[in-house]
């Protein structure tokens, strides 16, 4: 059962790991969600402190995150199968908002668009992460080990998920209060700008009707199985530990939902670092997702299809920016080429399905 992190005082919490007293310094980081992160050490050990609330974080804003859905994972039992290990010490109500504490795993955080790595992620650390990814879709939720989790975990709502970074979204970011807001939204309206000037017309027309109403894609997906999902499976929040072990970090975006949701933004929003095409990674999550028989695919084709059409409506405005600099993929494709092919799959996608 989650606990409450509101009914936790966070001086305690620094006393049951023994760092009452000592001194929080900030934590650099590229996060954008306008979440502080600072660090505090015990020796040779540091650990981070993240704090966030409604009113300084967009992404929590913008998906009604009014239990600060975070906090009540960092502070329960929610403790998932092998390979997988808890980033998370505890949580607890700290001013206006939570403060959560984890080990400092920032070592052992996969690279994510690193330009010192352009030909991307080696094959088998891909597929490890991979495997886990199978791993946590095929974890109920259900059963007595994560008991009353289900009904207590204060779950994205999917429509805020799809709809979080296009362009409506992003004109009321820039318009808003929320300093980090306004940051986010600017740069997403320059990526969808970018977007414009070279995706297709037909997907420009997609992506522009499904961020102003997502009703289609909704309808769409309610006829495909539900999964336990992260919901921000960048490479950046995979952390591999050692041989065998591994760590998810921020659970912001914790959903259940069909995993076309997870699929479309890990390979539209992992280009950069991923080693294959996004079809070739596809081919390799399904087979393994497929082989373990635990993880509720339903009709592949639907998936796949779904897959695409999501991830340019998360990413597109990235790929825009990515062609307006002409970068390569670690994969060998060209900016232009990808956003090419994601257009093309997306428009073909939803001519079948919506």
């Amino acid at each position: 059962m989650l606990k409450p992190w509101r009914d936790r005082a966070w001086d305690g919490l620094l006393d049951a790991f023994a760092l009452g007293g000592l001194d929080e310094r900030p934590f650099p980081n590229d996060g954008w969600s306008g979440a502080s992160l600072s660090h505090v050490d015990r020796g040779d050990d540091r650990f981070i402190i993240k704090r966030t609330s409604l009113t300084q974080d967009w992404i929590a804003a913008s998906t009604r995150d009014d239990h600060l859905r975070e906090g009540a994972i960092a502070n329960g039992r929610f403790v998932l199968p092998a390979p997988f290990v808890s980033p998370y010490l505890g949580a607890a109500a700290d001013g206006a908002g939570v403060a959560i504490l984890m080990p400092d795993l920032s070592g052992a955080l996969l690279p994510w668009d690193d330009p010192d790595r352009p030909d991307g992620l080696a094959p088998a650390i891909v597929d490890r992460v991979i495997d886990a990814m199978a791993t946590l879709h095929g974890t109920r939720l259900e059963d007595e080990t994560y008991p009353g989790a289900a009904d207590t975990i204060p779950w994205t709502p999917l429509a805020e998920r799809l709809t979080l970074l296009g362009h409506p979204a992003a004109e009321r970011l820039r318009a808003g209060t929320l300093e980090a807001g306004v940051r986010a939204g600017t740069r997403f309206l320059e990526g969808w700008e970018a977007f414009d000037r070279h995706a297709p017309a037909a997907a420009r027309a997609l992506i522009r009707d499904l961020a102003t109403d997502p009703a289609p894609l909704l309808d769409a997906l309610e006829r495909l199985p539900d999964a336990l999902l992260h919901g921000d499976l960048k490479l950046a929040n995979v952390a591999l530990l050692d041989a065998r072990t591994v760590a998810l970090i921020d659970w912001q975006l914790v959903m259940r939902a069909p995993i076309a949701v997870e699929l479309g933004w890990f390979l539209a929003s992992n280009s950069g670092t991923l080693p294959w095409t996004p079809s070739e990674t596809m081919a390799r999550y399904l087979s393994v997702a497929e082989g373990r028989g635990n993880v509720s695919i339903g009709d592949r084709g639907v998936q796949t299809d779904m897959s695409w059409i999501i991830g340019l409506l998360l990413r597109g405005w990235r790929k825009g920016l990515d062609t307006d600099a002409a970068s390569t993929l670690a994969s060998g494709i060209p900016a232009a080429d990808d956003l090419a092919w994601w257009s093309d799959r997306a428009v073909e996608a939803a001519d079948r399905r919506l």
